[in-house]
């Protein structure tokens, strides 16, 4: 079976991580970006940018996958509608340096960057970003287009509502 196209919406510095996890998976053919730095910036890294924002209901690409790669929460949901709307499937990356409990629920459009732990029995809704190194015990919900930024810590039983931002190093305990 062919190995699908990812699509990175955004190509700052997020983004660039994004793909970093996203090629070390394995699970992709080929990865490229969308981003409104386009055309005037037509590769970043060694990806390709393709089209802007706006660009992306004129694509026409077989097996492809796209996710919204941008910390700005509303940003993110804005361009997760869009891949929504225009019914391209979304992808959630994951890095292979992640532990991830096979309880564990993931949504669509997450990304779980390297050294992240998520436990047993936890909850992570569509457009969550958890950056590098966080850590989720046992039965915890975060909610839709939260950003746990790095090195974040969260005990077991706690909700994350939606739209949250929780900074670096940030401990939400018992």
């Amino acid at each position: 079976m062919l190995k699908p196209i990812l699509l990175i919406l955004g190509a700052g510095g997020h983004g660039r991580s994004v793909a970093e996890s996203a090629k070390l998976s394995g699970k992709w053919s080929d990865i490229i970006f969308a981003d409104d730095s386009w055309p005037i910036h037509t590769s970043v890294a060694e990806y390709k940018i393709i089209c802007d924002i706006q660009g992306l209901d004129t694509l026409e690409i077989d097996n492809l996958f796209a996710i919204a790669a941008v910390g700005n929460n509303q940003r993110r949901e804005q361009w997760h509608s869009r891949l929504a709307a225009l019914n391209i499937a979304q992808a959630s990356i994951i890095h292979p340096h992640a532990i991830i409990s096979p309880t564990a629920r993931i949504g669509q459009g997450v990304a779980i960057m390297a050294g992240c732990v998520v436990g047993t029995n936890t909850n992570i809704a569509d457009g969550v970003i958890l950056n590098i190194g966080t850590l989720i015990d046992h039965d915890v919900s975060v909610e839709k287009y939260a950003h746990l930024s790095v090195g974040v810590k969260v005990v077991g039983g706690k909700d994350i509502t939606e739209y949250s931002f929780l900074e670096v190093g940030s401990i939400i305990a018992h």
